[in-house]
C-alpha cells in the first residue's frame, strides 16, 4: 500500500514541477512581461493532439504488456488485474502526455512571441542605425558646404584687399 501511494505521489509531484517549471518565467528578451492574451492568441493545439495520440498509444501498449505480466500471476480467468491494469496505466500516461502536449504548445507560444518581439527590437535598431548615418551624411555635406564657403570668402576678402590696395596706389 505504501508503494502505491508513493508512486502516485511521485507521478504527481513531476506532474507539478513541470508545469511550474515552464510557466514561472513570462517575460521577453528585454525584460517585459508576456501577457496570458497574447500567449492564448498565439497557442495551438497540435502537440497537444500529437502527444495525445502517441502518448496514449504508448501508455496502452506498456500498461498492457504490464497488465498481463500481472494477469499472469494472477490466474483469473476474466483477467481483471490485465483490464484494470491497462485502463489505470492508460489513462495515467494518456493525461501525463496530454498536460505535456499543453506544455509544448504554450512554451512555442511564448518563443514565438519572443521572436517577434526581438525582430521588432531590431528593425528599430537598423531604423536608428540609418537614421544616424543620414544624420552623418548631412553633417559631412554641411561641412563641406561650410568649407567652400570659407574659401569663397577667403578669396573674396583677398580680392576685396587687392581692390583697395589698388585704390591707395592710384
Amino acid at each position: 500500500m505504501k508503494q502505491k501511494a508513493l508512486a502516485v505521489i511521485l507521478v504527481l509531484s513531476l506532474l507539478s514541477l513541470n508545469a511550474c517549471a515552464n510557466r514561472a518565467l513570462l517575460k521577453d528578451d528585454a525584460g517585459r512581461p508576456i501577457s496570458m492574451d497574447e500567449v492564448n492568441a498565439r497557442k495551438g493545439n497540435s502537440n497537444l493532439i500529437l502527444f495525445a495520440i502517441g502518448g496514449g498509444a504508448l501508455s496502452f501498449g506498456a500498461s498492457f504488456f504490464i497488465g498481463s505480466l500481472v494477469d499472469r500471476s494472477a490466474n483469473d480467468p476474466k483477467h481483471t488485474a490485465l483490464w484494470v491494469t491497462t485502463g489505470i496505466g492508460t489513462a495515467a500516461g494518456l493525461a501525463y502526455f496530454i498536460h505535456q502536449g499543453r506544455v509544448r504548445d504554450f512554451n512555442l507560444a511564448v518563443e514565438e512571441i519572443r521572436r517577434e518581439r526581438l525582430q521588432g527590437l531590431s528593425k528599430k535598431l537598423d531604423e536608428e542605425k540609418r537614421r544616424r548615418e543620414q544624420i552623418e551624411a548631412e553633417k559631412r555635406r554641411l561641412l563641406m558646404e561650410r568649407q567652400r564657403q570659407e574659401e569663397e570668402r577667403r578669396k573674396l576678402l583677398e580680392a576685396l584687399k587687392k581692390r583697395k590696395q589698388k585704390e591707395k596706389d592710384q
